[in-house]
């Protein structure tokens, strides 16, 4: 039996906010803060609103037959992982999830261990999760499903354009901070004689730079990134722009400095 419209609207919202709702409690615990996830501003992933509706459209054939479902399952999600991670980089150049650290990974996109997870938890979706949802869908009216619609579009039109402009904002950020860089080398040329206490001096003052950017920033009328955008770079640690590598790495920098400070406090 196929799925309507208005259900697989009902299963993209249902399973976007699931899934949003499973990666910030998870990773609010895992980070000790919390961590408020998803690409869009509202409560909602659309990645796993996709993923699942795909996945259960995908393996209808195969849902009496566990083998096959988790089989079908494990190939669909890792596909549809690898696609978004795809359309991530190219269209907003950006990167939100990285597994070069897993065995057998193909670009940091895709691993063998992450698809087998998502075999199982399909298998775990379709027969125990699944019935539960559709029970609760057949009490929903199809004027909710056309305002989850506007809500949702409304919402990606925002981010997208205001993605734009995160970019423009990172690489303003990204040409500032190397200028400020550039003064601080030039004072500590004028300042320190001896060469070989020099890099020892500019290092310092550079790590200072680094953990007071913010506030440096402040200080000088600078605020190059909006509420939302900051809230990527805080919430999500493998975040990069691929068209902003100095950005990048200072933001990983900086993170290192702050557990090294907090590491001497402890």
């Amino acid at each position: 039996m196929g799925y309507s419209v208005t259900e697989i609207i009902f299963l993209f919202f249902i399973y976007s906010f699931i899934g949003w709702l499973w990666e910030t409690i998870y990773c609010s615990i895992k980070d000790k803060k919390f961590a408020y996830r998803g690409f869009l501003v509202g409560p909602y992933c659309p990645v796993y609103g996709f993923a699942v509706t795909t996945v259960l459209l995908a393996t209808q054939p195969f849902q009496h037959n566990l083998l096959g479902l988790f089989v079908s399952g494990m190939l669909v999600a890792t596909i549809f992982e690898f696609i978004a991670a795809w359309l991530l980089e190219t269209f907003f150049h950006m990167k939100l999830w990285d597994y070069t650290n897993e065995v057998g990974n193909i670009k940091g996109w895709i691993a063998p261990r992450i698809s087998l997870f998502w075999g199982f938890s399909i298998v775990i979706l379709v027969k125990f999760i699944q019935p539960d949802v559709m029970r609760l869908i057949n009490h929903l009216n199809q004027w909710i499903a056309l305002g989850i619609v506007c809500l949702m579009t409304a919402d990606l039109i925002w981010t997208v354009l205001d993605t734009v402009k995160f970019q423009q904002a990172a690489q303003a950020f990204e040409k500032y901070v190397r200028a400020e860089q550039e003064k601080l080398r030039e004072t500590v040329k004028n300042e320190v004689g001896d060469l070989s206490k020099q890099a020892e001096v500019f290092s310092k003052r550079l790590d200072n730079l680094r953990l007071h950017i913010n506030d440096t920033l402040k200080e000088k009328g600078v605020q190059p990134f909006r509420f939302n955008q900051r809230r990527m770079l805080r919430n999500y640690k493998n975040f990069s722009l691929t068209t902003a590598p100095f950005f990048n790495e200072l933001r990983k920098q900086t993170a290192a400095l702050k557990r090294k400070k907090a590491d001497k406090k402890d």
